[in-house]
């Protein structure tokens, strides 16, 4: 599930700083915002520790109403993440390109396109995030989803990248 906070994770952020700095929530309609975020962590993979960080790029344009409330916030992304075992060393590299909408009316976040790939020389694509999902912003349930099914953290969970990493 960490990787679903990942993709969350900036939203909700984003919603809080919307919410306490004036500065996003009275931009001008069509603004374009430009940032970076960074996160670090650790899986515990039974007989190892995956050691994960994770590289976001985002320009963002909000929608906002007649009365400069927030509506939607629409996102180009760029994602990379290292993952390395503890114990051997052993590291992946994912990376993807996606589009995100955060709609406050409707209350979901979509991401359609190449959430994270990774391949490993020898054995092929170990993890494969790509299509599109619909997840509630308020309880992180996933609504839709329509991609690949075999490398997918969304289908398989995390351990998908325990099992990359073995």
């Amino acid at each position: 599930m960490r990787r679903v906070f990942l993709v969350l994770c900036p939203c909700l952020a984003l919603i809080g700083l919307a919410l306490w700095s004036p500065a996003p929530a009275l931009a001008a309609p069509g603004e374009r915002l430009e940032y970076d975020l960074r996160f670090s962590g650790v899986q515990d993979c039974g007989t190892f520790l995956d050691n994960w960080t994770s590289f976001y790029h985002i320009v963002e344009t909000d929608e906002l109403d007649a009365n400069g409330n927030l509506l939607r916030a629409f996102k180009h992304v760029e994602h990379h993440e290292i993952d390395v075992n503890s114990v051997t060393g052993f590291t992946i590299y994912l990376h993807g390109a996606f589009h995100a909408v955060d709609d406050y009316v409707a209350g979901t976040f979509t991401a359609t396109g190449n959430r994270e790939v990774a391949t490993v020389k020898g054995t092929g694509v170990v993890v494969q995030d790509t299509g599109k999902e619909v997840t509630s912003m308020q309880t992180g349930e996933l609504l839709f989803f329509a991609g690949g099914r075999k490398h997918s953290r969304d289908v398989q969970g995390d351990q998908i990248f325990c099992d990359a990493l073995s």
